[in-house]
This record gives C-alpha cells, structure tokens and sequence, in this order.
C-alpha cells in the first residue's frame, strides 16, 4: 500500500491527462507483442525516463515485481529523493494485468478506485531491458536488470521509442551511482 497522500496524487496525474482527452489524437502504442510474466519478475533499475514532476530528485530508483497469490502483480518501489544520503522510501502497489493484452497492458491500482495505465512496449528476448510508456506519450521509461547500460543499448532503445512516436529527446538518464550527479543527459533536477 502506498503510504504517501501526496506520491498517490501525483502518480495520478497520468490518469487524469488521459480522462481530459490527451492522448485523443494520438494513435494508440503497440504493445509488446507477448510479455512472459515469468520472465518479467525481479529486480529492474529505471534507467530512463522523460522528466516529470512526481519523479523529480529520485536516484537509484530500483522497482521488483512478484506474482501474487491472486495472479496479479506486486510491485516494490525504492527510492532516493534528492541525494544518495537521503533515507530510502519504500512503495508498494497492485499491479493487474489487462485480459487479451499478451501480458502487455497493465493497470497500476494506486488506491482505491485509481488505476493508471502502464504499457509493456518492448521486452529484450533476454528481458534485460523493458520499455514502459502510455498512449499520450508524455510519459516514458527505461528499465534495465543493471544500473547502467552500453550507450549503444541506450540509443538502440531510444530509437524504438522515436518509432513509436515519442519525442527522444525529452529522455533522460536517471542517476542510479552517485559518480552520475551533474553528468550530461542525466535528469539531476532535484539532486544535491
């Protein structure tokens, strides 16, 4: 259960462009064309992401998805905000599984009644790597089974994106090594 009033509002802002039509003009993502639960579960770091005001200041965000023993997913989510010597937050949520998506359209229960959207773009055939995202676009992820990757992953992922219709250049690099503080093409809003 999210223990934040605040993290659940504003993990809820997604919800609430898509319900005000944002997304209308836009054609809808193609998913992943066969997501393996099995696969998919354990320890990923976001390494991505397009900046936004609920992420703002996170580093070594590192999430871990279990199955649960009523078929959907559990979600832990682990974070820093504002610097590597901030405590750990810790944030656990429901995450179910859309019937016929191929395991590739998940909702996010954030509380009762608020579900959000959340696309499995893309899978690596290893599921070394998953892309994230929504209909609207203005929102975007990364996740990775390690804390950085090549720069030829990097890009090679990016381009998926941009062949999706995102615009790639409002990604960032998410600082998960406190040596990334300040690098160029990593998010440091919020970072001391």
């Amino acid at each position: 259960m999210i223990t934040a009033v605040r993290w659940r509002l504003l993990l809820a802002l997604p919800l609430a462009a898509q319900l005000l039509g944002c997304a209308g003009s836009l054609p809808r993502l193609p998913l992943a064309s066969q997501v393996n639960l099995e696969a998919i579960q354990g320890g990923w770091y976001i390494v991505a992401t397009i900046p936004n005001h609920f992420e703002r200041g996170m580093v070594a965000p590192f999430d871990v998805y279990s199955r649960r023993t009523d078929g959907d997913i559990q979600e832990n989510f682990y974070l820093r905000r504002g610097g590597f010597d901030a405590k750990v937050r810790h944030y656990t949520v429901r995450d179910s599984i859309v019937p016929e998506s191929n395991n590739a359209s998940w909702r996010v229960h954030l509380f009762w009644p608020v579900s959000v959207p959340f696309l499995v773009l893309y899978t690596d055939p290893d599921y070394r790597y998953v892309m994230f995202g929504e209909n609207n676009r203005s929102l975007g992820w990364v996740f990775s089974r390690t804390p950085t990757i090549a720069d030829a992953d990097y890009h090679a992922l990016l381009d998926r994106f941009a062949a999706l219709g995102y615009d790639t250049t409002r990604f960032r690099k998410v600082v998960q090594l406190p040596e990334q503080i300040g690098m160029p093409g990593f998010w440091n809003d919020g970072i001391k």
